[in-house]
């Protein structure tokens, strides 16, 4: 661990880190837009969530990206738009 740890913290990230595992453990992949956003919680790759569900990589980030209802898929959205967020500003 490259970063000092309080205990009250560590119990902080235990928590979050297992509610996220719940969320995904307990997510209903009843609908295709469900099924995509669950395996790339599950592989966090585009590729491999692509390859798996038989659909083009263009079309699960346009699912991605779109407002979710619940709670998976906002988290999912937040994560994915921050991760992206330097190639989207990046202007010639």
């Amino acid at each position: 661990m490259s970063k000092l740890i309080t205990l009250e913290r560590a119990k902080s990230e235990i928590k979050k880190l297992q509610h996220y595992a719940n969320l995904v453990e307990n997510y209903e992949a009843d609908v295709f837009k469900k099924a995509i956003i669950k395996e790339h919680v599950i592989t966090n790759r585009v590729i491999k969530r692509t390859e798996n569900l038989g659909v083009e990589r263009e079309f699960a980030i346009s699912l991605i990206k779109k407002k979710g209802k619940d709670e998976l898929s906002k988290l999912i959205r937040s994560m994915y738009m921050t991760r992206t967020k330097p190639s989207r500003s990046f202007k010639y």
